[in-house]
């Protein structure tokens, strides 16, 4: 079970927060922030608080505005800060399609709008496509209020600008990445630097996701001894899930965080891949 983090470097500005980039990632689950020095190109910052007993969004708010009024860093008026919101509830639609004006009958197409949700929108460069993409209001009036320069970002925005990125750079070849959240995982098959599936599953125990993990490699004819299968986020080296994997799959390696920030003593502690995505964030427009 993964345990709260928490690094804040002594070199800390509390008065010249304009230098700084924050990010933050947001799930049922759980709640987490990093800081970049910009000027130094070092994170000088990260937590993580976990909360494996919220069943709602409204529960969750409160327990994150807690943080957010007991924390001094997090009160800080940052001007710099994107929020990646974890979820399964998206619809991609390639750009040459899309109009915000029509986000929710695009939305409409793959989910049901809850009442209480708000339509967001991300440009994907790695894809050329837009993620339409629901968060609840609770959530966006606390983050708005205590962060008026906040913008909001699908989970596979990230993801998939890093994994395109990746791809032209090492060059040709099929390659999964899988990202692990509490409850649901992506599944990203990119083939020549071309993302050719993006999915989404929940999951209640090892035996679900392998269940589903099989299933997408099998459906998509990739070989369990030749497919490089990358894996990122919540997910400890002895999980039951990985082990799950190894026994299929012989390639397995991990997508850690970037090698061209340096990072705050402490923070090199935490298994790279844990946070790799929302360390991603910063680089996203």
């Amino acid at each position: 079970m993964l345990q709260n983090i928490h690094f804040i470097d002594k070199s800390f500005d509390y008065v010249n927060v304009d230098k700084y980039h924050m990010s933050l990632q947001v799930f049922l689950k759980g709640f987490s922030f990093s800081v970049l020095d910009r000027e130094r190109n070092k994170y000088v910052a990260l937590a993580h608080y976990q909360f494996n007993r919220i069943t709602s969004y409204r529960t969750l708010a409160r327990q994150i505005e807690g943080i957010l009024n007991s924390e001094p860093m997090l009160q800080c008026p940052f001007s710099h800060v994107k929020l990646m919101f974890c979820t399964t509830e998206y619809t991609f639609v390639p750009a040459a399609y899309y109009n915000d004006a029509d986000k929710a009958a695009w939305f409409d197409f793959n989910q049901d709008l809850k009442r209480d949700c708000e339509l967001i929108s991300n440009y994907i460069f790695g894809n050329s496509s837009n993620v339409v993409f629901s968060v609840p209001k609770v959530l966006v009036d606390l983050f708005r209020a205590h962060y008026p320069a906040v913008r909001f970002y699908h989970q596979s925005v990230p993801l998939i600008e890093e994994l395109t990125l990746k791809s032209k750079l090492e060059g040709e070849g099929r390659r999964v990445l899988v990202n692990i959240m509490p409850a649901f995982f992506d599944f990203v098959l990119i083939d020549n630097g071309e993302i050719t599936l993006y999915n989404t599953f929940s999951y209640k125990s090892t035996d679900d996701f392998k269940y589903f993990f099989l299933n997408a490699i099998d459906n998509m004819r990739l070989s369990p001894v030749s497919t490089q299968v990358s894996v990122c986020g919540f997910v400890p080296a002895d999980s039951a899930i990985l082990e799950s994997m190894k026994e299929y799959i012989r390639n397995i390696d991990y997508f850690i965080k970037p090698a061209h920030f340096d990072y705050v003593y402490g923070i090199n502690d935490v298994p790279a891949h844990y946070f790799t995505n929302m360390i991603n964030l910063y680089q996203c427009g």
